[in-house]
């Protein structure tokens, strides 16, 4: 499992970057509630919004969970 670390630039994020091009599946996990939004490929992303199935989602208040 790998969680995209929200401290961090996901820009400058190695690992992370090397999971979007292998065209990772994500859920999309709410921080408060802790429920699944959305599950889906990572479309697009920079260091404010990630792009799941054409809806963007910021990234202070998800967390974006692969299970690979």
């Amino acid at each position: 499992m790998y969680i995209i670390p929200s401290g961090s630039s996901i820009i400058n994020d190695f690992d992370f970057n090397n999971h979007r091009y292998l065209m990772v599946k994500v859920d999309v996990v709410c921080i408060k509630e802790n429920l699944t939004l959305a599950s889906g490929y990572i479309e697009d992303f920079n260091e404010k919004l990630v792009v799941v199935n054409g809806k963007a989602f910021e990234r202070i208040k998800f967390r974006f969970v692969s299970r690979t």
